[in-house]
């Protein structure tokens, strides 16, 4: 059989998208194989810039050196491929988690804005570890072909005198400070938004307002503690919760639609005792049929928890549609009382899941001192499915027999319990 080179005989187009799942590296050396590969790396749809595989190939004495020699290539390297670009992008993404010079970060942010000219769908930049001076975001808030963006930037930002991004589905968001005027820009001029999430931000708004919206995420935000940021969201599928300050600084309300949430339930530090405010978050996801909730590692937390949950029954929250709850809360400072208040308030709960965290500090409970919840709290017929995540600690093993030990007498028929043991399950 003669040797014929069917790869190459493919229309150009469909060269151009294999070499896309390559490196830009990679795609760029393919030149070399023969005239007719010579210029098909220039059509690729997809660019993917990221500054740590391009230094991995290096080689020098020391990690710094490495580093300099680099920073000095990549910026070069990513302005040639966008200048020999000849198709219009699907997907632009330019990844840099090192610390760079002065006058590296000022290129970076020229090629940034060089890649929102092809017009991409899918636009990703994560650029946080170094500092930008007057970066201007208005020509990638008003880049109508946009889809999907996320920008990881730190820095002093020219917030945009407007937003016009009209096909806009998907945003993941992360600036030093995000205010009311930057939200109410984006849900005035991105119609059709469906995710939002917020990372890693100083959260300067007081309100996260949108008819749309279906995901909301707000990840490791810090919140002022005299601030309180207002969710309306009324076709809202999933809210996750997961930040530095504490549940005080949300509320929510119109969440009729949600169905998923996965929340870190943590009560303000210091004070005295829990008020009807503190658990204000849970009185929000009645409608929710998934539920995960992280307890933070505060001994604080979770004696709060307690105390709010054993007190009036009238202002407790009820949970008819809830089906899958998962609780992870630290070993050290586990108690019954929460899981009992969900048995109580979910009548159509099915599945359970319990992963007990080993304090990495100390583990100073014993399984002893454990209380046992109020049996006004629960007496329930029936869950289908219990899973508890423990550790090889003996300690872990005992509070895990306990807890199983009190579901069997506080639920009549339970249709499977499994006990999965992780080597070591820390939380910091």
């Amino acid at each position: 059989m003669d040797n014929v080179d069917r790869i190459s005989d493919m229309p150009d187009d469909i060269l151009a998208h294999i070499l896309s799942f390559l490196s830009i590296k990679e795609a760029v050396h393919t030149c070399v194989l023969s005239k007719k590969w010579r210029n098909i790396w220039c059509y690729m749809p997809v660019l993917e810039f990221d500054f740590k595989r391009f230094y991995q190939d290096q080689t020098a004495a020391s990690f710094g050196e490495v580093l300099q020699r680099c920073e000095v290539k990549f910026v070069p390297f990513v302005r040639g491929v966008l200048q020999n670009q000849e198709a219009r992008l699907d997907k632009f993404k330019l990844q840099w988690y090192m610390p760079c010079t002065f006058d590296t970060t000022k290129s970076v942010a020229e090629v940034i804005l060089d890649g929102i000219k092809f017009k991409p769908r899918v636009f990703s930049v994560n650029f946080c570890r170094c500092y930008i001076q007057d970066f201007d975001l208005y020509p990638i808030f008003t880049c109508a072909s946009l889809e999907d963006v996320t920008l990881e930037l730190m820095g002093d930002f020219i917030a945009p005198n407007s937003v016009n991004l009209p096909n806009l589905k998907r945003l993941k968001i992360s600036l030093e400070r995000i205010d009311d005027d930057i939200i109410d820009k984006i849900f005035l001029g991105c119609p059709s938004i469906e995710e939002m999430s917020l990372f890693e931000s100083h959260l300067c708004t007081s309100r996260i307002s949108s008819n749309r919206l279906k995901k909301l995420v707000v990840d490791n935000c810090y919140i002022d503690e005299e601030r309180w940021l207002d969710i309306s969201t009324p076709s809202l599928l999933h809210l996750e919760i997961a930040y530095k300050s504490g549940l005080h600084s949300i509320s929510s309300e119109n969440l009729t639609s949600l169905t998923n949430a996965c929340i870190d339930l943590q009560l303000p530090r210091g004070s005295k005792q829990a008020t009807a405010d503190d658990l204000i978050v849970l009185n929000c996801l009645s409608n929710a049929t998934s539920l995960a909730l992280r307890i933070q590692e505060s001994k604080e937390s979770v004696v709060k928890i307690n105390e709010k949950i054993k007190g009036d029954n009238s202002n407790h929250p009820s949970f008819p549609k809830l089906k899958y709850l998962r609780v992870e809360w630290c070993m050290d400072y586990f108690g019954f009382d929460l899981i009992a208040f969900f048995l109580q308030h979910s009548p159509e709960l099915q599945k359970l899941t319990i992963e007990l965290h080993d304090y990495i500090k100390n583990v100073t409970k014993k399984s002893s001192d454990l209380e046992e919840p109020k049996d006004v709290f629960l007496q329930r017929d029936h869950l289908e499915t219990v899973m508890i995540v423990r550790s090889k600690l003996e300690e872990s093993k005992k509070i895990a027999d306990r807890l199983v030990n009190s579901l069997n007498a506080h639920v009549n028929t339970i249709g499977e319990i499994i006990t999965k043991i992780e080597f070591s399950i820390f939380r910091l």
